[in-house]
């Protein structure tokens, strides 16, 4: 029985995955038929070849690589979601609340701007995220202090991302060089455009990370369902566990925001949802999480580069649109 419960799951997260692609795949300002996507899709197996054929290098040149970026981004953030909402004990916790993607945001322009952490280059941009990324979460954790109010935590996640943004602000406008103004502005409203297959490499592997971290701290993470205090009694190192998660979320988030900006509330509208149909427990509810995180950032980034065709929303309208009245419903029900 516990064997063909495994296979019913596989084949259901595995069915929401496909189909969610297909879909974004499918729908598109360029109409492609629902024939041609199959035959595209069908002929990369084969190793067919036709270069003349504009549909298939539509679909596999620049829809599949944004879809799959899409997919991997909204289950990286739908996961940090659930590590920072399990070490906050607030199930309000998560990346753009708390400020941590304003962090990273203010990080990666000012590696465009003032030409910090060049050193580092070609990866100065990402250094940048990371340390703003990581600079914003300790900034929360450290201003929250050993106070167990969850609504004080969220009031200093606000301050810090009201912080971080008007720095972004402030750079963006005081630099005098019209292309890095225009390229620094993509980082303050999120947007997949442009994906190629290169830049898949690092979110797959922050995604992988953030699994590995959830599976090692499995037991951690079910003890604070107790409660912090209860957990603490038990014997948990609660520094440790949220040294470990802060360190491996604020990279996971840095990844993404510097390359598609800043997407909010994925982390809390998925893991929120999962909890109703599957309970509490990490380990099903990280997995859920991942799956429908990566299925809602694929159906919402479609929305984005279709509703206003040619012109693109940013995926970050799309995505407040859905998660801010959720957001103020949590808020009002639960305080």
């Amino acid at each position: 029985m516990h064997y063909k419960t495994h296979i019913k799951y596989f084949l259901f997260y595995s069915s929401v995955i496909l189909i969610s692609i297909f879909v974004c795949l499918f729908w598109g300002s360029f109409k492609i038929s629902f024939t041609e996507t199959l035959e595209v899709l069908f002929s990369v197996f084969k190793k067919e070849n036709d270069p003349f054929s504009i549909g298939k290098q539509i679909i596999l040149n620049i829809r599949l690589p944004r879809v799959i970026f899409a997919g991997l981004a909204g289950a990286v953030l739908s996961v940090c979601g659930v590590c920072m909402q399990g070490i906050t004990g607030n199930d309000l916790a998560e990346p753009y609340i708390l400020g941590i993607s304003s962090g990273a945001s203010a990080g990666a322009v000012s590696a465009i701007v003032l030409h910090f952490f060049s050193i580092f280059s070609p990866f100065n941009i990402y250094m940048g995220a990371f340390l703003g990324s990581i600079f914003a979460m300790g900034g929360v954790l450290i201003l929250n202090g050993k106070s167990r109010d969850p609504v004080k935590l969220i009031l200093m996640g606000v301050g810090v991302n009201a912080f971080f943004s008007a720095l972004t602000t402030y750079m963006i406008y005081s630099s005098k060089n019209e292309a890095q103004v225009r390229s620094a502005m993509f980082w303050t409203t999120g947007s997949l455009s442009g994906i190629q297959y290169a830049d898949l490499i690092l979110p797959a592997f922050a995604l992988l990370a953030l699994v590995i971290i959830v599976l090692l701290l499995n037991k951690e993470f079910n003890l604070l369902l107790l409660g912090l205090e209860s957990a603490v009694e038990t014997g948990l190192n609660i520094n440790r566990v949220r040294f470990a998660v802060v360190l491996v979320t604020s990279a996971a988030v840095s990844v993404l925001t510097a390359k598609a900006g800043v997407i909010g509330f994925i982390g809390l509208i998925v893991p929120h949802i999962g909890r109703k149909f599957i309970g509490v427990m990490h380990r099903p509810l990280i997995l859920w999480s991942a799956v429908f995180g990566a299925s809602g950032l694929m159906i919402a980034d479609t929305f984005a580069r279709t509703m206003f065709s040619p012109s693109e929303l940013p995926i970050s309208v799309v995505t407040g649109l859905a998660g801010a009245p959720l957001f103020i419903k949590i808020l009002k029900k639960s305080f």
